[in-house]
């Protein structure tokens, strides 16, 4: 009886879309980097030089919390901020929605859930430097649990050169994704990219923790109106949100 209720929630379990961690990388070096230094501080030696001994605890001590916060990000914070986000944008239910950087696909099925008469776009590169298990048939698998895998299509291309004729899509999403281009020159195309697959008259939502005031200029400069949201506080870092809408024909 034991074994058939320790089955049946290991098969619930693998029946939830999985996300992945952002940055696992970083979140792996902070998560050993963090009580190492807790350890050696402990240490008969390090007592010998208080200011050094505290130094390596208190640095200890924020490289665990901050291990500790961006994987609670990841799993929940994220999920929060992205779902309201797609809430606000007020999708009719028949648009063309593209996902800039989809990774394994969190923003992407949300908007898709919210598309019975439409359809959702993402497009990826599939580094797993910037989320652990990156990859397309992570996001395919993804889709087909959310059941919106109908409705869903996965490409692979870069956002500064997207492939999609201008004026293609609705609305144009991105969560955590632009700035991981190397240069302010980069993000900048990305976003020139961004505002001209953009239809007349539609809407654009980029949320990241740092650049999002280029990403601002660059949709000014491209004849949208623009504003930067507050600071995100549910995700760490925090993040903003640029919202943008494209004149209207």
């Amino acid at each position: 009886m034991q074994g058939n209720i320790r089955e049946n929630t290991q098969n619930r379990a693998s029946d939830q879309p999985r996300f992945g961690i952002d940055a696992p990388g970083l979140v792996l070096g902070f998560a050993i980097g963090g009580p190492l230094l807790l350890l050696v501080s402990l240490t008969g030696w390090f007592a010998l030089v208080p200011p050094l001994m505290w130094t390596m605890r208190c640095t200890g001590l924020v490289l665990c919390a901050e291990a500790i916060l961006m994987t609670l990000s990841s799993l929940h914070g994220k999920r929060r901020v992205v779902r309201g986000m797609i809430e606000s944008l007020q999708l009719r239910g028949d648009e063309q929605v593209l996902d800039v950087g989809c990774g394994r696909g969190l923003l992407l099925l949300e908007a898709a859930q919210r598309l019975p008469h439409g359809n959702a776009t993402g497009i990826d590169l599939w580094s797993t430097r910037d989320q652990s298990g990156n990859a397309a048939a992570a996001t395919h698998h993804n889709a087909e649990l959310t059941g919106v895998a109908g409705r869903v299509r996965i490409d692979t291309g870069d956002m500064r050169q997207l492939p999609y004729a201008d004026a293609s899509f609705d609305t144009v999403v991105s969560s955590l994704a632009i700035h991981n281009l190397p240069t302010e020159t980069d993000r900048e195309q990305a976003v020139r990219e961004i505002a001209r697959v953009l239809k007349p008259g539609g809407q654009v939502a980029l949320l990241d923790f740092r650049c999002t005031a280029l990403y601002a200029q660059t949709l000014r400069e491209a004849g949208l109106v623009v504003q930067r949201s507050w600071p995100e506080f549910r995700m760490f870092p925090w993040v903003w949100i640029v919202r943008g809408r494209k004149a209207a024909a």
